[in-house]
């Protein structure tokens, strides 16, 4: 069912929140007494999804509450059209997966919040979810690549989530939690596969044209034909050291942050849970670096912050009682070694939309001419070429372009 065929404020009605609200407190007699709603821009942009922001008034044993919440009609970031595994994917992180890593942590006495709560989900009319508006907690948006110490808060957070999601599988718990595997890349190519290799191709073009790396751009297209396998062996984690519950598009529009009076880092929640997957952290560990960090932090604080990483997945494995074998940290490295493609198609395919315009990247979707040259120009564009120019030879010497 198409969402544009349907006008969701028509039945995102007072009947339907208290529903959700009834199931959520378990009070059967709870009664919605009213209900505002609004479309909000910012919010919508940065959930990359329908959004509706909604305050409800309710009556609940005797007392009367409020409480905001979000109402998130799922649409993919990899598909144009609503993804029934996209949704079904979201829909598990929040409600199996956070609620038992958020209990273990606390068992732990590391009283941690990954994500908004879910407070009620379903598939009809279209598939939704109503989760709890974090902005009520001084939690906000903050558009920008992060230096050394603001980056450090992220990657606690996400150090205790892939250790908590890691831990799980030595509980009986495991045995309840449904394997993920809805990562960016699949064996049988998405849209979004398709246009990551589009940019790949068209980045060969460009680059065989810069003067002194033709090299680097044979090795490219002797890729090419590999790179479907080579994607979808990495989000399989065939191969690897040890397997998370990756979030799967760690990037700073996807989270939420709490700033102190000087507009510093104090606390991160992650959302859209829609590409997470059960494989390497090497995933989430490199989205990290290019889509978290600014580069003056990535080409400097690089092995520093894997290492950082590492300790707090360690402590986080110790406050929880976990009795398995714990990863070292040259496990973690040699993990990063043998996703070494993915970081080379993070480069290539996604960092130069970081620079791109945004009313510009509409053109990417465009007449197939327009997009390309579009896309092109993206390439050319100085700022990109800084970026890429050092790892070409990196990328080289790692084995990367084999």
């Amino acid at each position: 069912m198409h969402l544009a065929n349907k006008d969701p404020t028509t039945w995102l009605t007072g009947q339907l929140f208290q529903r959700a609200l009834a199931q959520y407190t378990t009070d059967r007699s709870l009664e919605v007494e009213d209900v505002h709603l609004a479309v909000h821009g910012n919010v919508a942009q940065q959930y990359a999804s329908t959004i509706y922001r909604a305050c409800i008034s309710y009556r609940s044993r005797g007392k009367t509450e409020s409480i905001k919440l979000i109402v998130k009609l799922v649409a993919s970031k990899v598909n144009s059209l609503t993804d029934e595994q996209t949704f079904d994917t979201e829909r598990k992180v929040y409600r199996d997966y956070l609620t038992k890593m958020d209990t273990l942590l606390d068992g732990g006495g590391m009283a941690s919040k990954f994500g908004p709560r879910l407070i009620y989900s379903a598939n009809d009319p279209v598939p939704h979810l109503i989760l709890e508006d974090l902005s009520s907690q001084q939690f906000v948006h903050n558009c920008k690549l992060l230096d050394v110490d603001d980056a450090k808060i992220v990657l606690l957070k996400l150090a205790q989530f892939h250790a908590s999601s890691y831990s799980l599988t030595n509980t009986s718990a495991a045995n309840s939690l449904d394997a993920l595997n809805n990562g960016l890349f699949k064996q049988k190519p998405s849209e979004g596969v398709q246009f990551m290799m589009e940019n790949f191709a068209i980045f060969t073009e460009v680059l065989s044209q810069w003067d002194g790396y033709a090299q680097y751009a044979e090795r490219l297209k002797c890729i090419k034909p590999t790179f479907v396998d080579r994607g979808a062996a990495i989000y399989s984690g065939r191969g690897f050291g040890l397997h998370v519950l990756n979030h799967g598009d760690f990037h700073y529009n996807n989270m939420l942050f709490k700033l102190d009076p000087e507009r510093r880092v104090k606390d991160t929640v992650f959302y859209d849970f829609q590409l997470s997957c059960w494989t390497t952290p090497a995933v989430d560990l490199l989205y990290f670096l290019y889509f978290v960090c600014n580069r003056a932090t990535r080409d400097s604080q690089r092995h520093a912050l894997i290492q950082h990483y590492h300790q707090e997945f360690v402590r986080t494995l110790n406050a929880v009682g976990f009795m398995g074998k714990v990863p070292t940290l040259l496990d973690i490295n040699c993990d990063l070694q043998r996703a070494g493609f993915l970081e080379v198609v993070l480069a290539i395919c996604f960092i130069p939309f970081l620079f791109a315009d945004h009313n510009g990247t509409l053109d990417v979707y465009g007449s197939e001419d327009t997009a390309r040259a579009y896309r092109r120009r993206l390439y050319d564009e100085p700022q990109y070429k800084e970026i890429i120019l050092p790892l070409l030879p990196y990328f080289l010497y790692k084995g990367f372009l084999e």
